[in-house]
């Protein structure tokens, strides 16, 4: 799959810089997402469990996360999927468990 950035994402990568475990966690999700061929393989690959990859749901409907954290801590990477582009937009890293992306949508 394809790998857009979104408006808003380098200024969230910034939240992370000092955090090491979650950049190199960070790197191997974008590998992963690279290595697959379409929205049906990264939801049903065994990576994307082991990222808690999920659709989110209520207002944030539409996006998907990926966990950045170690013992389901609150470093969550938002994602939205463009199945006709076969393309992955990341969106926000967000470092309080969605709040500081809701407050920016």
């Amino acid at each position: 799959m394809n790998i857009i950035y979104g408006n808003r994402y380098k200024n969230s990568e910034k939240n992370i810089k000092r955090k090491q475990s979650e950049k190199d966690k960070l790197d191997l999700i974008k590998n992963h997402i690279k290595n697959c061929k379409d929205y049906n393989e990264l939801k049903n690959n065994p990576m994307s469990y082991l990222f808690s990859f999920e659709a989110l749901k209520h207002d944030l409907s539409g996006y998907y996360s990926f966990n950045l954290c170690k013992n389901r801590g609150k470093i969550r990477l938002l994602v939205s999927i463009n199945e006709n582009t076969n393309s992955v937009c990341l969106e926000y890293i967000s470092i309080n468990h969605y709040d500081d992306f809701k407050n920016k949508l």
